[in-house]
């Protein structure tokens, strides 16, 4: 790990690695936003206190700008997963779990958003194959049904995550 020095000669408690996986991580969790019904930069711009040219900032992975806490609450709050704690928390060897994690009426309702995504993104695809051409605006409907869908899957996987590590120690 590559220490990093502070003007007056401290060291700072996290290593270079771990601000470049903090952009790789934001410059990820933009990028989701740009995906589904989210509307991206544009909808965050609208709800933050920085530019759509500051967002574009933070989507780069090279450049060394990092997101705000308050940009990352509006992030996650349109995205509707807090996917910057959740990290943060496995980073630090915690997991985040959402109050009442587990019981059966969440795990539900999180198959039954699964499965409707799911088939939307199957009916997307069939209908983008029907002619044998897929042309761009198809690639992009299928590019964000794939998203839609993934994002519930990752909820998932992190709520069975949290099941399996409660269910081990309680062994």
């Amino acid at each position: 790990m590559t220490a990093i020095i502070n003007p007056d000669g401290s060291q700072r408690l996290i290593a270079l690695e771990d601000l470049q996986d903090i952009s790789l991580m934001t410059s990820r969790f933009m990028k989701t936003l740009r995906h589904g019904s989210h509307r991206g930069r544009v909808a965050l711009e609208k709800v933050t206190r920085v530019s759509n040219m500051q967002l574009r900032r933070y989507e780069d992975a090279t450049d060394p700008a990092i997101v705000p806490l308050d940009i990352v609450m509006e992030m996650e709050v349109i995205l509707g997963f807090p996917h910057f704690a959740a990290w943060l928390a496995d980073v630090h060897g915690y997991d985040l779990v959402k109050r009442k994690a587990g019981q059966g009426e969440t795990l539900l309702t999180m198959c039954r958003k699964s499965v409707k995504e799911s088939a939307k993104f199957h009916e997307t695809v069939l209908e983008a194959e029907a002619d044998g051409v897929l042309t761009l605006e198809e690639w992009r409907d299928i590019k964000k049904a794939a998203a839609d869908a993934k994002d519930i899957a990752a909820e998932a996987e992190v709520m069975a995550n949290v099941n399996i590590k409660r269910m081990q120690e309680a062994r």
